[in-house]
This record gives structure tokens, C-alpha cells and sequence, in this order.
């Protein structure tokens, strides 16, 4: 009878992880998401954020999953354009216009959106049940 084969353990060397990725970010981070891409694309050309796109792929899923919240989206938009954190590096110039431009049309998307009341309706007269 041969003896029984005991299982080897083989110790995996983890690869050292940057400071940054440990901060708890998820490895979607790293690449613009299906979400993100259909976004994009419904853009106007001239509006669509190719270099946020190519350089912060993780704040650009952040505001392809906002932009159906307008008000969300836009308090997200507003805190990357603050730095309330200190020694922030902060976007450079060609990302920071294209934010700026998102933010514009996410405002005016959402002021064209709210429906105004009808003119015959008294907004100011509470309603006799």
C-alpha cells in the first residue's frame, strides 16, 4: 500500500500593490464601463470627454452612473471642480474644461426638464377635498 500523498502548499508571491489601488477602489476603476461607453456615445461629439476618459476612467463611471440623478450629478461635478481635501493634485487644464462642460449641460438638461405648472392651475390655492 503506498502512502498517502499530502497536498503541497506553494507560496504565491503577491505583487506589490500601488499605494493608490489599495485605497479601495475596485479593479473596474482601472477601465471605462459598458454604462460609461453607451453614455458617451449619446453625447454631442464636441461634449463627449475623451481625455477624462483616457486619464480619470473612474471619475467618468461616477458620472455616467450620476447623470440620471441631475442633482446628484451635479453636487458630484461641483465637488471634483473643490479640493476640501488638501494636497490635491487636481485634473489638469483639457479635463477640467470638460467637466466644467458637463457640468453646463447637466444643468440645462435639468432646468429644461422640471415641468412648469399649467397656467390655469392656482399654485398658491390649496386644494378643497
Amino acid at each position: 500500500m503506498l502512502p498517502p500523498v499530502r497536498p503541497t502548499v506553494l507560496a504565491l508571491k503577491t505583487p506589490a500593490v500601488p499605494r493608490w489601488k489599495r485605497s479601495g477602489h475596485d479593479v473596474l476603476d482601472d477601465s471605462l464601463q459598458r454604462l460609461t461607453l453607451a453614455w458617451m456615445k449619446a453625447l454631442p461629439e464636441p461634449l463627449r470627454p475623451h481625455q477624462c476618459a483616457r486619464r480619470h476612467p473612474r471619475v467618468l463611471n461616477n458620472i455616467a452612473a450620476l447623470w440620471g440623478l441631475p442633482l446628484r450629478c451635479i453636487g458630484y461635478l461641483d465637488e471634483l471642480q473643490a479640493d476640501r481635501r488638501g494636497n490635491r493634485q487636481g485634473f489638469g487644464h483639457d479635463v477640467a474644461i470638460e467637466l466644467q462642460r458637463l457640468r453646463a449641460r447637466r444643468l440645462a438638461l435639468a432646468t429644461k426638464a422640471q415641468p412648469a405648472p399649467p397656467a390655469d392651475f392656482p399654485v398658491t390655492q390649496p386644494m378643497l377635498l
